[in-house]
């Protein structure tokens, strides 16, 4: 369609129009693009803050406000990125993407740390980009992904294994104390036996009276320990000579303390 100007009679123009339909679509086509690609930044899970080069914060994505509580109202334009990480790390997050690759100025932080509004340091893992056009630096980029919920798994699973390596431990000490008292009952039954034998016949005041008495006191006090070993059921440490630890008999062969008394809350 052809447009130009409708003129007077005296050659001055009074009505101008042209075509306008192509540069409205591709208007209405870019608000489409940029309304979705506001929708995917949203959307996302993990955090996303964009800056200038002050640090001065463009873009605060709803995974960011949900990580940090920092709402975007309260963020763009009013707060910089240095407000939102601790102390240094804002500047070595910059010097890092400075110094990396030509053309690769992109990191990743697995130690990274944003402040949320409360004052919580929240662990992240972080990946940064710099952001150049015709070779000028222009903004920095960040996605952070909260870390709370995979390290205290990661300490749950750590605490589990403990337990269970601790289970394994005593499991393997019962057993060993069980097959020990069992092989040691044997002979020191017959050491008792006939040490008592011995003791009764020996007269009042007979040779050796003395030392059969010690000897039948030591042999059933052997007896009290075996039967001690025989008990183990759980795998308690103490203090040893050299700076070793040996299996505590007494706390070992105990019975577990009963459990507390279960309380319902309302």
């Amino acid at each position: 369609m052809s447009a130009g100007p409708i003129r007077s009679q005296h050659g001055r123009a009074i009505l101008s129009f042209r075509d306008v339909t192509e540069p409205r679509a591709i208007e209405a086509e870019l608000r489409k693009t940029k309304d979705f690609l506001e929708r995917l930044i949203d959307a996302t899970v993990d955090g996303i803050v964009a800056a200038d080069l002050r640090g001065r914060i463009l873009l605060w994505n709803k995974g960011a406000e949900r990580v940090t509580g920092f709402s975007a109202a309260e963020v763009v334009g009013k707060m910089s990125v240095a407000d939102v990480y601790p102390p240094g790390q804002a500047r070595e997050i910059m010097d890092r993407l400075r110094g990396a690759n030509p053309g690769e100025a992109q990191i990743r932080l697995l130690g990274a740390e944003v402040v949320a509004k409360s004052g919580e340091v929240i662990p992240v893992h972080l990946s940064a980009a710099l952001l150049t056009e015709s070779g000028r630096e222009t903004a920095t980029v960040g996605v952070f992904s909260d870390q709370r919920h995979r390290l205290r798994v990661e300490a749950e699973l750590q605490a589990a294994q403990a337990k269970l390596a601790l289970a394994e431990k005593a499991k393997v000490a019962s057993e060993l104390a069980g097959a020990a008292a069992h092989e040691l009952n044997q002979p020191l039954t017959s050491i008792l036996g006939f040490s008592e034998l011995l003791f009764r016949r020996s007269k009042g005041d007979g040779p050796g009276r003395e030392e059969l008495e010690q000897i039948l006191h030591e042999a059933e006090r052997m007896a009290l320990i075996v039967r001690k070993i025989g008990k183990i059921a759980r795998y308690e440490t103490m203090e040893y000579v050299g700076n070793r630890r040996i299996v505590d008999l007494e706390r070992s062969s105990e019975p577990p303390p009963p459990p507390g008394p279960v309380v319902i809350k309302d």
